[in-house]
């Protein structure tokens, strides 16, 4: 059942209740901080990857959109084939969270929205793209990571199945079977 929820002073938000698991996610780092953390990347349970994107503030929580990604989006972003905004509506899964975090970080407030649905005051626009320089630490070391991780898949070459006992064994002068 959909619902509008007020998240204070942000606008409305469409969506539907959602239970989520504090501790079921785990933050492997920030991508972008100023005077607290924009940006970060998460991981569940399942070893899938996350977005945590700051959206405001008010006096009882700070706002957040919590979205699925993976290391090909990942990769594409630091590439800057895509931006921001895409990195969010090609979500895999179609849809985000909205979590409110209190003082104490607890996540209270959750509720699933689809991408469709989320208000433009909570999107960035314009959508920015990745520049060097711009993002952490930990960010600049994931898109390094990404890097090498995708020209390894290039490097791969398929050795017919009957060389293989071929390459794996070395000539027999310099090799002796006990």
């Amino acid at each position: 059942m959909s619902k509008l929820v007020n998240k204070k002073s942000l606008p409305l938000i469409k969506g539907e209740p959602a239970v989520l698991r504090q501790d079921d996610f785990r933050k492997l780092g920030e991508l972008l901080y100023f005077e607290g953390p924009l940006l970060s990347h998460f991981v569940n349970l399942r070893n899938e990857d996350f977005i945590m994107k700051w959206c405001g503030k008010d006096h009882e929580f700070n706002h957040w959109m919590l979205y699925k990604t993976n290391y090909e989006l990942l990769h594409q972003f630091f590439r800057g084939e895509i931006g921001d905004l895409e990195l969010i509506q090609k979500t895999p899964d179609e849809h985000a969270y909205f979590v409110d975090i209190d003082n104490e970080i607890h996540w209270k407030n959750i509720v699933k929205v689809e991408i469709s649905d989320i208000p433009a005051d909570y999107l960035p626009l314009p959508p920015s793209f990745y520049e060097l320089g711009d993002f952490e630490p930990y960010g600049e070391n994931l898109r390094t990571y990404l890097d090498l991780h995708f020209s390894r898949l290039n490097k791969l070459y398929k050795i017919p199945q009957y060389q293989a006992s071929l390459v794996a064994e070395p000539p027999s002068p310099q090799y002796r079977k006990k």
